[in-house]
């Protein structure tokens, strides 16, 4: 029998989590929104019924209890842990998008709620499981780049986002991906960080996120330093490319080549030369209307699905957990308040203590008062 899934926020990205896991052969069985407008166009999409709608996730979540397999949790942000909380209370495991909601206290509490961090939900941070980064770590991990000096992402959107998109700000809204990204490379957390945020010329949205341009610089316990490049205004197309400059080596993933085109994992040696363990990797090529990140990153939502579908069935751990969301999360707020301090540097004590004990390192940075 097929995996049945509910999926509940079906603006553009729960919509295109629903034809993701059809392609798999899933079966979306309800969907809902808090805005019946937007439950009413997936419902169609879909071709369900009416009695298999919803506007409110609590009641969803009771009525497709006996049912569902899995839900997926794509609303608004600030809605995500309020969203999923009545299904993981019902039993049902939730693939839930990133971040776990947009403030710092209540992405803690929903942490402390699940039982190790790891029950119930699986965090949609993609960038995990794409194959392009995960040979790029590979790379690192074996020692070809030698000790890591300096990493670099890169994240930029051709467009400014949707008129119905809700964002605090740039750097918490684009930040979360490539923060995660640079810990799951090098499996560090930042010490200090500033960041700085920006308005460049020509650039119109009816969203207000401070600027539309941010850069974010993160120094590690190891001594490498870090730097998070943000913008919407990258008028060739969707470019996220990252560097890892070593002792060794440099590498360079996905530089800009066309959009969509292929994503280049080029290791370069101490002599300038291109190794053997550099790689490409392709893009989807999609037709019709669809999210401007999706060519690049299709395949890494194909197979985060597949593993949240592998672990429910054998009853195992999540591979990405809400303490892999917490730390993005807790890296971006700092951010933002750097920049909204005129560039002040915050330092964090991440630690490996219990969850509450790092609740009190960011109430320590000031990062859980209230921030515009």
């Amino acid at each position: 029998m097929s995996f049945r899934y509910g999926v509940y926020g079906t603006g553009r990205i729960g919509r295109a989590h629903a034809d993701l896991v059809r392609s798999q052969g899933c079966e979306v069985i309800a969907v809902g929104d808090d805005v019946a407008e937007a439950a009413e166009v997936a419902r169609a999409e879909q071709g369900l019924g009416l009695d298999a709608t919803y506007t409110d996730a609590a009641a969803m979540a009771h009525a497709i209890a006996e049912h569902a397999d899995g839900v997926i949790i794509a609303s608004n942000t600030c809605d995500h842990a309020r969203h999923a909380t009545p299904f993981i209370e019902v039993g049902i495991p939730a693939y839930l998008e990133k971040p776990i909601t947009d403030d710092l206290v209540e992405a803690f509490d929903f942490a402390e709620s699940l039982s190790d961090g790891g029950s119930g939900v699986q965090l949609g941070l993609q960038r995990r499981f794409e194959p392009a980064l995960g040979h790029a770590r590979s790379v690192i991990e074996s020692g070809l780049v030698g000790q890591v000096r300096e990493i670099r992402c890169i994240l930029r959107d051709q467009f400014p986002p949707p008129e119905t998109y809700q964002s605090r700000g740039l750097i918490i809204d684009m930040g979360i991906h490539v923060a995660d990204e640079a810990r799951f490379l090098l499996d560090e957390f930042p010490n200090e960080l500033w960041a700085s945020l920006h308005r460049t010329v020509g650039y119109e949205s009816v969203i207000d996120e401070g600027g539309d341009t941010a850069f974010v610089t993160m120094v590690f316990p190891s001594g490498a330093v870090g730097r998070l490049d943000l913008s919407r205004t990258h008028s060739s197309g969707y470019n996220n490319e990252t560097y890892v400059i070593g002792t060794d080596a440099t590498l360079h993933v996905g530089r800009f080549a066309g959009y969509p085109g292929p994503i280049h994992v080029e290791l370069w040696n101490s002599a300038g030369e291109l190794v053997p363990e550099s790689k490409v990797f392709d893009m989807a090529h999609l037709e019709g209307t669809y999210p401007e990140f999706l060519p690049r990153f299709r395949e890494a939502y194909l197979l985060a699905h597949a593993d949240f579908r592998r672990a429910v069935a054998n009853g195992d751990r999540f591979r990405v957990t809400a303490l892999d969301a917490l730390d993005a999360q807790v890296i971006v707020e700092a951010a933002h308040r750097s920049a909204m301090s005129g560039r002040e540097s915050v330092r964090i004590e991440r630690g490996d203590g219990a969850l509450d004990d790092y609740r009190r390192a960011c109430a320590a940075a000031g990062l859980l008062g209230a921030t515009s």
